[in-house]
């Protein structure tokens, strides 16, 4: 790692303090516990001092009492003992990020969030449950127990119309047997997100955002499919989907007095909700949501399908970008308006969309699920 980075070993909070006022730094990684000063208020210094930089910090089970002085301090926890070929991972993915988009902007956007989200627990829990081998589904049940409010969100789910059961479940393990583990996840962070978001500007509906994610989630997994992208992409396109707005939670609630002057410029005015808030905040929800996302360390793939699910790229090919950003133009165009209910026509010429008849069947989708 030494040939990599340029990097700096201090032994207490006062010491790595002293350092970021000598000279700036992409990543800070800080103990849980160290002299002096523990990491929870280590952090939180570095957040109000420095909030471009981007903190992680390494946490035992023994830490839970300092767990909730770090929350919204702390982009991503990482657990003791770390594999320092886990570090390196973690590291590198969250450096990374910030290449993909324009860093420096989002940063300072994000740096003023009082109380930005960090990964869920739940979220990290299955994860690091699907690593063992000897996991059940019952354990990965009992996870899902622990939070009521997602337990009722899974259950809701696997009842629906979408999965069709003859028969209503209730037990969360038998509800993960059915959902399968990649959509557990999916659903665990989007829960925890949602979740940690305090308050929103009046309008703003989330119950719309929930409904019109799990909508684009689903028809973008079905697409992809039909599309024969394989278990691996299916997820991807699913997570994505999930989260594809996620950014314009942090947004919403981030910056309250500015998201009621983008409401009022969609209302008043033919702009879409990328140039409005552009105009408003100088960053998109797409760019944002995608930013913390990296610093997750969420797979590539489904960064890249937040980062640009209203303006994909060219040449990208079926990809979950691409089916992302078409499920949600055509979701759009069949009234699903967004949180604020501006309704906008379709506009071919921003539809980046794939090819002939793949359109007109990937239209199907969507529809189908209208009639379940």
């Amino acid at each position: 790692m030494r040939s990599e980075w340029d990097m700096v070993f201090v032994t207490s909070g006062a010491e790595g303090l002293a350092e970021l006022a000598r000279s700036p730094f992409d990543v800070v990684v800080a103990d849980m516990r160290m002299p002096g000063m523990n990491g929870a208020e280590f952090l939180n210094r570095v957040m109000r001092l420095h909030p471009g930089t981007i903190r992680l910090v390494l946490s035992g089970q023994a830490d839970s009492d300092l767990v909730l002085q770090v929350e919204g301090a702390a982009h991503q926890f990482i657990a003791k003992p770390c594999d320092p070929g886990i570090l390196r991972t973690v590291i590198q993915a969250a450096s990374e990020i910030g290449g993909r988009m324009r860093s420096e902007e989002i940063r300072r956007v994000l740096g003023g969030i009082a109380h930005l989200p960090v990964l869920p627990a739940a979220y990290q829990e299955i994860v690091a449950l699907l690593a063992i081998e000897a996991t059940t589904v019952e354990d990965l049940g009992r996870v899902v127990q622990k939070d009521p409010g997602m337990t009722g969100n899974i259950l809701k789910l696997v009842n629906s119309a979408y999965f069709g059961l003859r028969q209503r479940v209730s037990d969360p393990a038998e509800a993960v047997a059915f959902l399968g583990v990649d959509t557990l996840k999916a659903l665990a962070l989007v829960h925890g997100v949602f979740s940690q978001i305090q308050a929103v500007p009046e309008g703003f509906n989330c119950e719309h955002l929930w409904r019109h994610s799990l909508r684009l989630a689903t028809a973008s997994r079905e697409i992809a499919k039909m599309e024969g992208l394989g278990r691996g992409l299916e997820s991807d396109c699913f997570t994505g989907g999930l989260l594809h707005d996620v950014g314009l939670l942090l947004l919403a609630s981030g910056f309250p007095d500015e998201y009621r002057r983008i409401e009022e410029l969609l209302a008043s005015s033919s702009l879409e909700i990328l140039d409005a808030e552009m105009e408003v905040l100088g960053v998109h929800h797409g760019e944002v949501g995608a930013h913390l996302l990296g610093l997750w360390g969420l797979p590539g793939t489904v960064v890249e399908a937040v980062a640009h699910h209203h303006c994909p790229r060219q040449s990208i090919g079926v990809s979950p970008e691409r089916i992302v950003h078409v499920a949600e133009a055509l979701s759009t165009a069949a009234g699903d308006c967004g949180v604020f209910g501006v309704e906008r026509p379709l506009a071919p010429a921003s539809l980046r969309e794939p090819p002939g008849r793949r359109l007109e069947a990937w239209k199907l989708v969507l529809e189908r699920l209208d009639e379940v």
